[in-house]
């Protein structure tokens, strides 16, 4: 085993063009969620080619690939993420999208590219593995209702022992990784507010009817008070509202205002307090100025929760293989990721991938030049590839953990 990492490096690399031009050709046609027809048929056709096998299509536009061990074993998973976001890619790049409107701002085209890599390493050293990694490929991350949860209806992930995936993040230099235990994002809720009158009113006598903007603005400064007024403040928690509809003459009060938003937040007791205080604050000011006013509550997604031990696991494979210094504690993320679902039932580690090597690769998430260090798809492929194939062999959720718990780990750092 000591040598392996070496091997699947030196063997990513040989294919190092080939996973870079697939990189470019997802890139250059993106696809939203739910719509991700033709990147699902590029790569099951690249992975057709390469003789991995046949995908097993699931989820709508998804499919999954069983890379099955000569070893006895149980079966575990790698997940990697399809779709790509309705904003214009700005990147004056010969791979830049070539479909106005729309772009892989999000690195999604390199996961995929990725979780191929990491099939065909693992293909090549089937003689290495004790048990079966499935390797999925999951349609609409980026939106709600996402993915994930259809893929669980699909008991595509029945039987799983544990599962993996990672993240590009520009925030972080090229070849390094970064995780913690626990919480390791936000939850998300999308909401809708609606305030409906009667009729609609003058402008020069709002006291006649009921102004629907003015009772809207109340029930968002309401919104925008909760945090830290309704929440304890030492419990991270954030809302923002995206959209605001209303009107079309400017000398008349509409019947009719909607607006919308997100609600994020750490603590899944915290997040059904606020949806709960959402829910009545809006009633409550709807009867007071005599209106209907109601809230829509979207699914969202929970916290990604990652697995003590196999954050454990991970961070040594990395500091042995790379050096300590490649691995990066990381901070909490208020951000929000559907790969939560999946760690609500099994155990999880999500990872982030460093991307980040010159201006042109430090733009953040869903920026329009958003782009990677493409050097990193290689050594990440050939690095997930090896702590698969670990996990199998060590079987890592069975063996005692050599700290007794989190707080041994914290008083390590």
């Amino acid at each position: 085993m000591d040598d392996l990492h070496k091997q699947l490096r030196s063997q990513a690399y040989n294919h190092e063009d080939e996973l870079i031009d697939l990189r470019h050709t997802l890139h250059q046609h993106p696809e939203t969620g739910w719509s991700e027809f033709q990147t699902s048929k590029t790569i099951r056709s690249q992975i057709s080619e390469a003789g991995l096998g046949t995908p097993v299509q699931a989820a709508g536009t998804g499919f999954y690939l069983d890379i099955k061990g000569e070893h006895d074993g149980p079966v575990i998973a790698y997940r990697a993420d399809l779709d790509a976001l309705p904003i214009q890619d700005r990147k004056e790049k010969p791979y830049a999208s070539r479909r106005t409107g729309f772009g892989h701002l999000c690195g999604h085209d390199v996961h995929s590219t990725v979780a191929y890599g990491i099939a065909r390493l693992l293909n090549r050293h089937r003689h290495e593995l004790h048990g079966t990694v499935r390797v999925f490929w999951q349609p609409a991350e980026e939106v709600t209702p996402s993915g994930a949860p259809l893929i669980l209806k699909d008991k595509i992930l029945d039987g799983i022992e544990a599962i993996y995936g990672i993240h590009c993040d520009p925030s972080l230099p090229s070849g390094s990784f970064s995780s913690r235990p626990g919480a390791e994002t936000g939850s998300i809720d999308t909401f809708e507010v609606t305030v409906t009158a009667p009729s609609t009113s003058h402008s020069a006598r709002p006291y006649e009817g009921k102004d629907t903007i003015w009772i809207a603005n109340q029930i968002i400064q309401h919104f925008y008070q909760m945090i830290g007024r309704v929440t304890d403040v030492r419990k991270p928690a954030v809302i923002s509202i995206c959209t605001f509809h209303a009107g079309e003459a400017y000398n008349v009060i509409p019947h009719h205002a909607s607006f919308g938003g997100t609600l994020r937040t750490m603590n899944e007791q915290l997040r059904q307090q606020l949806r709960e205080y959402m829910s009545d604050i809006t009633r409550e000011i709807g009867r007071l100025n005599g209106v209907e006013a109601r809230v829509r509550l979207g699914g969202g997604s929970p916290s990604v929760i990652n697995n003590y031990q196999l954050y454990r696991f991970v961070r040594k494979l990395i500091g042995t293989q790379l050096g300590d210094e490649k691995f990066l504690d990381r901070e909490q993320s208020i951000g929000a990721e559907d790969f939560a679902f999946y760690t609500e039932r099994m155990p999880g580690l999500f990872l982030r991938v460093g991307t980040a090597h010159a201006p042109e690769t430090s733009y953040p998430l869903h920026h329009s030049c958003f782009d990677v260090d493409e050097r990193v798809i290689a050594p990440t492929s050939a690095l997930m590839a090896y702590a698969l194939i670990r996990h199998l062999h060590d079987r890592v959720l069975h063996m005692k953990p050599s700290l007794s718990s989190a707080e041994s780990l914290l008083s390590e750092q």
